[in-house]
């Protein structure tokens, strides 16, 4: 059996992903880097009691509790949908195919935005950071089935969203 990685290796590996997940909740890059450092300190501290298959959902977990930790704690609250937020959710940009496509993206990111948790969570989990559907389950601590509804109702809620502002942009 391989030795587990160092600690340094886990936060290194995943500190994106921790930070993504706490932007996607908060919406303000400086809060979310406050929550990703608590969180990067968890999984620092606790990573060597987790099977390294389950980093990764785990590590979304410890950062989904840190931002909603901090909101609670110094009654952050998100930024509304129509404000912009710091810097996008999304590791990279979609491919760049012109006007459409940078418009939708808005669209999307305002969208994105209006969604409750934990539909805005799985979305990110599942389409930005490419999760599988088990390791999403287990990140946010909810059945298999039950997370798999909650993402068909926020991709619903997402074209109900982006149809009512940018009909156009909806097949």
């Amino acid at each position: 059996m391989p030795p587990s990685p160092s600690p340094d290796a886990v936060v290194q590996r995943h500190a994106d992903l921790v930070y993504r997940v706490a932007l996607s909740l908060l919406r303000d890059a400086d809060e979310a880097a406050d929550a990703a450092q608590e969180a990067l300190v968890k999984v620092w501290t606790n990573c060597a009691d987790i099977p390294v298959a389950k980093h990764p959902a785990w590590c979304a977990r410890v950062a989904r509790n840190a931002a909603l930790d901090l909101i609670r704690r110094r009654n952050v609250r998100p930024r509304p949908a129509s404000e912009p937020i710091d810097e996008p959710t999304c590791a990279s940009p979609l491919p760049d195919a012109g006007v459409e496509n940078a418009e939708l993206d808005v669209e999307i990111e305002r969208a994105l935005g209006t969604l409750d948790e934990p539909y805005r969570s799985i979305v990110v989990l599942r389409e930005v950071e490419g999760m599988a559907y088990q390791e999403i389950a287990d990140a946010l601590d909810l059945p298999l089935n039950t997370m798999k509804v909650y993402l068909h109702r926020a991709k619903r809620r997402l074209r109900e969203a982006i149809a009512e502002r940018a009909p156009e942009l909806v097949p």
